[in-house]
């Protein structure tokens, strides 16, 4: 695994071809977070000894329902920790996995240093989860945006246009230092964006609006 901030990792996939998604692991003494991106065709079951060693998996946090797959309940049942989601992807979620907790679609803090912050747009429940490390404040956008090898973007639902540009919108009035998002393995690189700045912040934020509108 691959540290891009201090508790924060990249996590490949078993067989990392150059088109499958990294995961993203944070490591906390709270339990240990997996922001997984699995393709039906991908795991990380090769990565299960190195996550054991860092102290195992307690919660698996889900952006929205387009990358839940059975390989999310082989996480849960290695390290018996469940996958959380949002109450309005919940039904979708729960087409393909089984050990699931959900929450209630708003803002809202999970944990003491994890906010869960609603984007819909992209799937009409999707969520980003800010959590707080010691190096700085990191977005999890999960597939609300994503590096496609040239540039960051979103791609809205076909109904989702106005609601992803609200939710871009609201997004310019919270503080994050960093932002992740899905990337394949061949982009990891430019998996995580620095954006302490909050006139930066706004900038990226408001090239994401000019995008889709």
């Amino acid at each position: 695994m691959r540290e891009l901030l201090k508790n924060l990792y990249v996590v490949e996939p078993s067989k990392a071809t150059a088109l499958k998604y990294i995961s993203f692991f944070v490591k906390r003494k709270r339990g240990n977070l997996l922001f997984p991106c699995f393709s039906n065709q991908s795991t990380i079951t090769e990565r299960f000894a190195d996550l054991e060693a860092m102290g195992g998996i307690g919660m698996q946090l889900l952006g929205d329902s387009h990358f839940r797959t059975a390989h999310c309940d082989e996480v849960s049942e290695h390290f018996g920790c469940s996958l959380y989601c949002s109450e309005a992807e919940r039904e979708a979620v729960e087409q393909k996995c089984v050990h699931v907790t959900a929450f209630p679609f708003e803002h809202r803090r999970l944990a003491s240093d994890i906010d869960v912050v609603p984007t819909p747009g992209h799937r009409p429940g999707g969520v980003c989860y800010l959590v707080d490390l010691p190096d700085g404040s990191v977005l999890f956008a999960g597939d609300a945006l994503w590096f496609d090898g040239k540039r960051w973007m979103s791609f809205p639902s076909s109904k989702g246009r106005s609601k992803l540009i609200a939710s871009f919108t609201a997004l310019k009035e919270i503080p994050f230092d960093y932002i992740t998002c899905n990337t394949k393995v061949q982009d990891q690189q430019h998996c995580l964006l620095e954006l302490k700045d909050a006139a930066q912040r706004r900038r990226f934020l408001d090239e994401q609006i000019k995008l889709i509108s």
